[in-house]
């Protein structure tokens, strides 16, 4: 997992603590962090490289689950065996919106932010002359 996801990681998982000490034991701060916490641990370990998680285009090679509302994006080799966390919304999904998750990973991806982890794992980075085409629009295979 990458800073950025940890982050976001840790934060889903201290709203869900508060929430326990304030004596709520089933709260949404549970759901959304079980949520995430049953995608990494389970569902992207089972088959990380799986067609219908792949996204097009120039983000061919990186990954999104969707878990309720919230999207987890990774990027995964199989020769490696490794999978990297690259991002996990903290925003929910209405598309067209500048805060649409998949906007948000985008400009990630395209603006270098994942370079040093796909070197890390033999992977490509995305085409950065494909960023003006791909900035506001999200493609899934």
């Amino acid at each position: 997992m990458i800073p950025s996801a940890e982050a976001v990681y840790r934060t889903l998982f201290q709203n869900m603590k508060d929430a326990e000490a304030r004596g709520e034991q089933a709260s949404h701060h549970h759901t959304k962090f079980r949520m995430v916490q049953e995608a990494i641990k389970t569902f992207i370990p089972r088959n990380p490289i799986d067609k219908s998680f792949g996204l097009s285009g120039p983000l061919s090679n990186y990954f999104r689950i969707k878990k309720g509302r919230m999207r987890i994006c990774w990027a995964a080799s199989s020769e490696k065996r490794k999978v990297t966390i690259l991002f996990i919304s903290e925003t929910l999904r209405k598309e067209g919106d500048q805060n649409d998750p998949y906007v948000i990973f985008t400009k990630m991806a395209m603006s270098g932010d994942f370079d040093k982890f796909l070197g890390s794992m033999g992977l490509p980075t995305p085409p950065r002359s494909s960023f003006a085409a791909v900035a506001g629009s999200f493609q899934v295979q």
